[in-house]
């Protein structure tokens, strides 16, 4: 069995780091980091509201990006940086189109619907 896997390992060029718990592990570690930042904010504000909104969950990119991301820091391959560096980019131009629709229609509800 081990002879069979050997070739397909080969072909991974972006291995992951993560443990026997997978993807669900690192989720739940993600969160509880979430949940523990947003405390700590809340207790600064001495703020009630926070206390009750639980943590947004974690996007996919950030997981896949964690779970190739060794203790030091860095990324497993050289490749799996650059694959990273392309999603965080698409992500955030996904994020600026969606907000510049949102202005639009906002703008054409306001002006061109004729509420002024």
């Amino acid at each position: 069995m081990r002879k069979k896997a050997q070739p397909i390992q080969k072909q991974n060029i972006a291995p992951h780091v993560l443990s026997r718990g997978g993807y669900d592990y690192l989720e739940q570690k993600l969160l509880a980091e979430k949940t523990k930042k947003k405390l700590q904010e809340v207790a600064q504000s001495e703020s009630v509201d926070g206390i009750i909104d639980p943590p947004s969950p974690v996007r996919r990119h950030v997981k896949w990006k964690m779970a190739r991301t060794k203790k030091t820091r860095e990324m497993t391959t050289e490749v799996a940086k650059e694959i990273a560096e392309k999603i965080v980019s698409h992500f955030q131009l996904t994020i600026r189109i969606i907000f510049q629709y949102l202005v639009n229609a906002m703008y054409n509800y306001v002006f061109c619907a004729g509420f002024l």
